[in-house]
This record gives structure tokens, sequence and C-alpha cells, in this order.
């Protein structure tokens, strides 16, 4: 017997991450009308995080029945994704679906409410080509960086780092003003949120949270783990674990501190000073 989700859990998912797939390499809207006035179209999956029946992906012979048709149990995502955590469900482990799932709903609760910009508004006019530095990015090292205006879709600008092929596509609704300066200095995008690197995957990506000001919080946010959490994850390169008190000597010794696919960089709680995960790459 499988414990498959009711309507209304499927209702649920849907409308607490807006509609759009929770993969964040993916965000694709799932719903939009039809040529029938009173249909919709819905490409949208209420996907289970663990298994709904034995030999399921990720299936968690602990879950009562009730707990795996329960909400807290599902990630709306569309088709293809979908399809592919549940064909790979190694490298879509339950942690890292759980990540998506929380990362999805805070970035709907911060723009529910909020009108979107036009890209057209007076503000976030941006030419291409132009060069900017954008504010806040995480690691904050990287707000000295200067970019260039690839493009504009109207709904969002991509924008490419001079220093190397890197590219990121910025909602609009993210961009909350933009400063221009003379003598030819690139303009100051600021954002409602934060640019942040991600070390899997090696790319940047746009979330909702700002950094915490003050120098004590230049490398945005952390969360717990254990020490055999990389492993866990199949996190590939040279890690190790630096003392938190002697973190700037080990990146001055050109290690880089490791961000997970939620932004959030790691440590492990010890009996006088925290260990950082650090990397050879960032």
């Amino acid at each position: 017997m499988s414990d498959d989700f009711s309507d209304p859990v499927k209702r649920a998912l849907a409308s607490r991450v807006g509609n759009l797939c929770s993969n964040p390499e993916c965000r694709a809207l799932t719903s939009g009308p039809q040529d029938d006035p009173a249909k919709a179209v819905n490409l949208g999956v209420a996907a289970h995080i663990t298994a709904a029946s034995p030999g399921g992906p990720r299936y968690d012979a602990e879950l009562l029945p009730e707990e795996r048709s329960a909400p807290s149990n599902g990630l709306w995502l569309c088709q293809n994704c979908a399809k592919l955590v549940d064909n790979d469900a190694v490298r879509f482990g339950v942690d890292l679906l759980l990540r998506w799932k929380g990362t999805a709903e805070a970035d709907a609760r911060n723009r529910v409410g909020k009108t979107a910009a036009s890209g057209s508004a007076p503000g976030v006019n941006l030419q291409d080509g132009i060069r900017v530095r954008i504010e806040p990015i995480v690691p904050r090292r990287f707000e000295r960086t200067e970019w260039l205006v690839q493009s504009n879709s109207g709904n969002a600008f991509v924008f490419q780092k001079t220093d190397s092929m890197a590219t990121v596509e910025i909602p609009v609704s993210f961009i909350e003003n933009v400063h221009r300066f003379r003598d030819n200095a690139p303009a100051l995008v600021q954002l409602d949120g934060r640019l942040q690197w991600i070390s899997v995957g090696q790319r940047w990506l746009v979330l909702s949270e700002k950094p915490q000001p003050g120098p004590h919080n230049e490398h945005g946010y952390s969360k717990f783990v254990d020490f055999d959490y990389p492993r866990r994850m199949a996190y590939t390169g040279e890690f190790a674990w630096c003392r938190e008190d002697r973190l700037a000597e080990c990146l001055s010794r050109g290690r880089y501190i490791f961000y997970d696919e939620d932004g959030k960089y790691l440590r492990v709680p010890g009996p006088d000073i925290d260990q950082i995960l650090v990397s050879s790459r960032p």
C-alpha cells in the first residue's frame, strides 16, 4: 500500500513555494493558464522526500503511514526534477531535499506581499555592458569584485564576473536600488537579499536573507553538523577542519570556507572552540 498525499496536502505544498519548483537550480513555474479560460495547466509534482512505499527512493521504514503522507515529507517539484531526484536517490538524499524545501519556502515567505519591480523602472535601468559592483555578497570580500551587465530579459539581469566566465541571473524583484557614481566608477547594485557563493556545484545563487552586519559576520550564515557530514553528503575535494580562532590563518594559506547547498558554511561544536570546514578550492 502506498501512503500518497491527499489533494489538500498537494495544494499546500505548491502554495508554500509559490508554485515554483523547489530545486534551487531550476525554480521553474509549474502552473499557468490553458487556452480554455476555465482551466489551468499544472506541471508540478508533490514529491515524497522519503518514499510512499517500500522499495521506493529514500524509503524510511521507521515512519508511520500518516508521517509519510504528511506535508513535512513532501517537496514541490516540476516533473523533470521530480523524475531526476527519484532516479538518483544517492545523489539526492533526504538531507539535500529537506534543504531545498526549507530554502524554497523561505524564499516564498520573503516575497509574499512585495511588489515585483519592473525591468524598465527608474533605478533598475542597467544597460548591457556597464560595470557594476553588487552588495551584499557572501563571502563579503567579493563585494570589491566588478561585474558586467550581460543581458536583461525584462524580469531579470544576467551579470558576468569580470575576472572569470562566471555568471549569475538576478531577478529584478531582488534589486533594491542602483547607485551611479561619477568618474566612470562602476554602479553599485544593492540587493533585497544576498548573492551567495555555493561551493557545491561552484556557482552563485541569489538568496532571500541578507547577511548580518558587522565584521564578525563577514562569512555569512553557518550551521552545525558533525565531522562525518561531508562524507555522508559525498562531497569531493580536499577538506580540513580549522579552529575558528585560527580561521584567518587557514584562509591566508590558500584555504577557502566551504559553503553548502543552502549557502551556509559548516561548523562542528567543540568544548572550547568550534571547528569550521575549509577546502582547497572556493
